[in-house]
């Protein structure tokens, strides 16, 4: 679908990767709707792309819960991008239950509460696109983040899942699938040693580019999949082959479904 005259929905949108989001569709003619805690930083960009704010915080199950009400009071929304996440770097059994829940809260829980709100408003209007950002902690796991891998893991194959049910109807869906990006996030992950030596390992490897990603160059390939209708964007590419033997299972799920009626009980 194209974007422009559309009303897109990004969370995670005051810094890093959202907020190249949030300024590449702001450029191909959607109207932007930013969601993230810090409410200054989302004014001022809401300013500068003519766009609106809606401070939420996604570790509030209530907030999420509300979100689309308060998105929609202002008109309908076209696409979902989830993008917000956070990350806990560390040793597993050294993080609290309270760490637990929040991460999993904000990964997994307000993607799939927030699409479980947005799909059935989006099949009613006859149009739409959901885009799930994921990571190649979903591919592949090491020290010091396996609690963010399996969030990201869970976020792909929920996406697997919907894109599943969306089949043959008007709503199509992205499954974002990246490596390092030039973010804060990445940096603090780097900080936990097993993780950096990790990540230095795989360099050698050539399993990962000598260079992270630079945010407007993934936020330009997300724009592109809702507008080409693309299941997936991989990047970098030197991952594609171990994301694809990931999907592949999904992908034989997908063809066993082919025929089968999922809109009679």
């Amino acid at each position: 679908m194209q974007l422009r005259n559309t009303r897109v929905l990004i969370t995670g949108a005051s810094r890093g990767l959202g907020r190249s989001i949030a300024e590449v569709m702001a450029r191909r003619g959607a109207q932007v709707a930013l969601v993230a805690r810090d409410g200054a930083a989302l004014d001022v960009l809401a300013k500068e792309l003519g766009g609106k704010a809606y401070p939420t915080d996604l570790m509030d199950p209530e907030a999420v819960e509300a979100l689309l009400d308060r998105v929609e009071a202002d008109g309908p929304v076209d696409v979902l991008i989830n993008n917000a996440g956070v990350d806990r770097v560390g040793r597993f059994h050294e993080a609290s239950a309270q760490e637990v829940r929040e991460l999993l809260q904000v990964n997994l829980n307000a993607p799939m509460e927030l699409c479980r709100q947005v799909m059935p408003r989006l099949l009613a209007r006859g149009r739409g696109h959901i885009v799930n950002v994921s990571s190649m902690g979903a591919i592949s796991t090491g020290p010091g983040v396996t609690l963010y891998g399996a969030s990201k893991a869970g976020l792909s194959h929920f996406t697997a899942g919907i894109r599943s049910e969306l089949r043959g109807k008007p709503v199509g869906t992205t499954l974002v699938q990246i490596g390092e990006v030039k973010t804060d996030m990445i940096d603090h992950i780097r900080e936990f040693g097993p993780a950096r030596r990790t990540i230095e390992r795989s360099l050698r490897w050539g399993m990962l580019p000598p260079e992270a990603l630079e945010p407007e160059v993934v936020a330009a390939a997300i724009a592109d999949a809702v507008e080409r209708n693309r299941k997936h964007v991989i990047l970098p590419k030197r991952i594609a082959a171990m994301a694809n033997f990931t999907e592949f299972p999904r992908r034989v799920s997908e063809l066993m479904l082919t025929g089968i009626d999922q809109d009679t009980d």
